[in-house]
């Protein structure tokens, strides 16, 4: 019988792999999550064996492998990969993906991992702004030795560039059987909605905000709905409604009824703008090089500088321009239609096999 690493290498042969992931207590709604869940499903579909060991923080402690299998299918789907509670040890593998800084240093430290891969899909340091301890953490791991595989290209040139890593990318996407047109209600006044997470400053939620008191003044009839958290704090001082936590069928149809969408990602880009697009809402969001080759401005977005004057004068240009706002969302919606997270699944699968 042959090993993992020779049916890995035997010529003509696509091998089925063997993958262990590290992933930690999963919270339903958190993009990092689902993506993590997102990639290990299509690639269990693509014929590997995926073993999943979710490690515990706070909420799993007392759960066990079976409360475990039960909760990452309510809230993140069926699949046909294994999932286990990490006790300290796992099962020999071709390879293994650190998914969390906290998890890379994890795998650090195991043996028979077989190859060892960071799946990164934003930068982790930025998540601690001003705590020097967990920043220092988190950047050591990008200089563990592992294989990088992140999350659009930009991640992958910053890792490879600051800290010497090995990395390679896949490319965003957009699951358009639940991100799609509905049919919009007739309505008498213009609707925005705002990706709005306090909790997470790489967010913007107070540039966002601020934006908004702007749009606000200019165009007070237009109804403003904020989505991503129930705590909004501070609370804007104009009137908006607030949606809170929204699950994915209910948020495609906040998008496909919001003629403008507000997404501010001041570290690696969200998935909400692509979804926004799948919608047919018009997107503005910062401009920057980490959109490169995501979104173009003018073309299917709109880029503003992070200044709340230059995010009010985006959106307001788009709202009272119908004729640039239906364009861009035109361009938007079609460019979605041919980005498959299948397709990235396989791009992770090639590096494996390379």
């Amino acid at each position: 019988m042959l090993s993992p690493l020779r049916r890995l290498l035997s010529p003509g042969r696509k091998a089925r792999l063997v993958i262990n992931w590290l992933v930690p207590e999963p919270f339903p709604g958190a993009g990092g999550d689902t993506g993590i869940f997102r990639v290990i499903c299509l690639l269990a579909e693509l014929g590997h064996e995926c073993r999943v060991y979710v490690v515990p923080y706070r909420l799993m402690k007392d759960y066990s492998t079976a409360q475990i299998r039960e909760y990452v299918r309510k809230h993140f789907g069926s699949t046909n990969a294994q999932y286990y509670k990490w006790e300290g040890a796992l099962a020999a593998a071709d390879c293994t993906f650190a998914t969390f800084w906290p998890t890379a240093e994890i795998l650090r430290e195991l043996p028979d991992a077989g190859r060892r891969y960071y799946l990164v899909q934003d930068f982790e340091p930025a998540f601690y702004p001003g705590d020097k301890h967990h920043i220092e953490r988190a950047e050591n791991t990008y200089r563990a030795g592992f294989h990088c595989i992140t999350l659009g290209p930009w991640l992958a040139m910053l890792l490879r560039e600051r800290y010497g890593a090995t990395a390679d990318h896949f490319d965003f996407a957009v699951d358009t059987k639940i991100y799609r047109p509905h049919r919009r209600a007739l309505r008498s006044t213009r609707r925005l909605c705002f990706y709005a997470r306090p909790s997470t400053p790489r967010r913007g939620y107070e540039l966002g905000v601020e934006a908004l008191q702007l749009v606000k003044t200019r165009m007070p009839a237009l109804e403003i709905v904020l989505f991503g958290a129930t705590d909004l704090n501070p609370p804007p001082r104009f009137s908006f409604v607030s949606r809170g936590l929204v699950r994915p069928d209910e948020l495609a149809a906040l998008f496909s009824s919001s003629d403008v969408g507000l997404v501010l990602s001041l570290t690696n880009p969200s998935f909400v703008p692509l979804e926004m697009m799948a919608c047919r809402c018009a997107v503005v969001e910062i401009a920057s090089e980490r959109f490169e080759g995501v979104l173009r401005h003018g073309r299917d977005a709109w880029l503003a500088e992070p200044t709340a004057s230059a995010i009010a004068k985006g959106i307001c240009g788009l709202l009272e321009n119908a004729t640039l706002r239906k364009r861009i969302i035109e361009q938007a919606y079609q460019r979605t239609r041919r980005m498959d997270w299948r397709d990235s699944a396989r791009q992770i699968e090639a590096v494996l096999r390379r």
